[in-house]
């Protein structure tokens, strides 16, 4: 039997599969039939069908980054802040700045990233 983490690379994360449902329901096809006012009210009904699969990735994700917490930072772990950062940007997407010394150079790198 397969591994689930061998799984997952073959499918992707529940939590893209989630992500990439909402993306796909704002950007289907709108009725060519429509006015311009249907089309904003269709609009805001697809944002509103949409919006819980956004959440439920971010629900996904946001429980993935916590094992951080107790020591693991695994390429999932990795890859949750990864898309944090995309769909909660004023949360996970903030830099940080780095004082070096003696010269007191500043340094500022997205935080979630591992390399400098």
């Amino acid at each position: 039997m397969p591994e689930f983490s061998a799984l997952l690379q073959g499918f992707g994360s529940p939590a893209d599969l989630y992500r990439e449902l909402g993306k796909s329901l704002l950007e289907s096809e709108r009725p060519p039939s429509l006015s311009a006012e249907e089309r904003d009210a269709y609009d805001v009904l697809l944002e509103e069908q949409a919006f819980p699969f956004e959440e439920k990735a971010i629900e996904i994700h946001e429980a993935n980054a916590r094992r951080a917490a107790d020591g693991v930072y695994d390429e999932w772990v990795r890859k949750s802040y990864t898309s944090l950062a995309e769909l909660k940007p004023a949360r996970y997407a903030r830099a940080i700045v780095f004082m070096r010394k003696p010269d007191l150079k500043v340094q500022a790198r997205n935080w979630y990233q591992t390399s400098e």
